[in-house]
């Protein structure tokens, strides 16, 4: 299994729950990694990059500007 399956644990802080969060979420479809993202960056445009150096497609939630929030997570499809 890659880090790429949702396993991979980030050193940036608790989630919700007090859990580690995720540094890599899978979703079934790009339309689902593109809302998970959307919903983290509180319903700002999410970044996508769609052809990382490395690993597979994700998108990134982003700010009021357009910004990657740096909190580690890559929300994964494909």
């Amino acid at each position: 299994m890659s880090s790429y399956e949702g396993n991979d644990y980030c050193h940036r802080g608790a989630g919700p729950s007090g859990k580690p969060k995720l540094h890599f979420i899978q979703y079934n479809s790009k339309k689902d990694a593109r809302e998970g993202a959307f919903l983290a960056g509180g319903k700002n445009e999410p970044v996508h990059h769609a052809n990382p150096k490395e690993g597979k497609a994700h998108y990134h939630a982003a700010d009021q500007s357009g910004n990657i929030i740096k909190d580690g997570v890559h929300h994964c499809y494909g």
